[in-house]
């Protein structure tokens, strides 16, 4: 009787631990990743269609957004990074911006300002009030051929969000910035969708799909 108890207990122990581990990891990938992310392949998103009475009734927030990858050189130190822009009134509303990921400030995302991750900061030696430089894989014609942009940014703050990748390759940037920087167009901007019921995607990707 007492073996099949202490079983029983550590059963239940372990399946605890388990379940609460889940729920901590899913709850940090999905505050840095949207739950449904509709990309322009041979058209821009139809900004007039996300007025429609049933998508909103499914989503919380409809953010755009975008991303490139880039080489950042500080001192002589390269690091390859993946960039994500968005606009500073979206990027407030994200689950990004949640206080509890910011170690260090948590100012909107202005022109030239850049978030990087904790791991990021350790690795590069970087803190609040550093500046940076970044490289585009995207080229500028000059007189002697196409040469990557650089450009400088001022690193605003610093997060983190419990997962070494993130905090390590990531970092926010303003979406138009961003843009400028990739020699992207407006019509080639993702929509990121954040539902109210995530446990039912398949269905509510479905339904997004049909509306856009």
């Amino acid at each position: 009787f007492i073996g099949i108890s202490l079983g029983v207990a550590v059963l239940i122990i372990v399946m605890s631990v388990m379940n609460g581990f889940r729920s901590e990891l899913i709850d940090k990938i999905v505050g840095f990743n949207a739950h449904i992310t509709v990309q322009p392949y041979d058209k821009p998103i139809n900004k007039d269609k996300l007025n429609n009475k049933n998508l909103e009734l499914i989503s919380n927030e409809l953010i755009f957004s975008n991303s490139g990858e880039a080489m950042i050189i500080k001192d002589n130190n390269l690091k390859g990074i993946l960039l994500r822009g968005y606009q500073s009134q979206d990027f407030k509303k994200s689950k990004i911006f949640n206080k509890k990921f910011y170690i260090e400030n948590n100012n909107i995302l202005l022109n030239n300002y850049i978030s990087i991750g904790r791991e990021l900061s350790f690795t590069l030696n970087l803190k609040v009030g550093d500046d940076i430089t970044l490289m585009s894989s995207a080229g500028v014609e000059t007189i002697v051929g196409s040469l990557p942009k650089q450009k400088t940014f001022l690193v605003s703050s610093i997060f983190e969000s419990g997962l070494s990748d993130f905090d390590n390759n990531i970092a926010f940037i303003n979406l138009e910035t961003l843009e400028n920087f990739f020699n992207l167009n407006v019509g080639d901007r993702n929509l990121e969708i954040y539902l109210k019921n995530p446990s039912k995607i398949e269905l509510m990707k479905s339904n997004t799909l049909s509306i856009l």
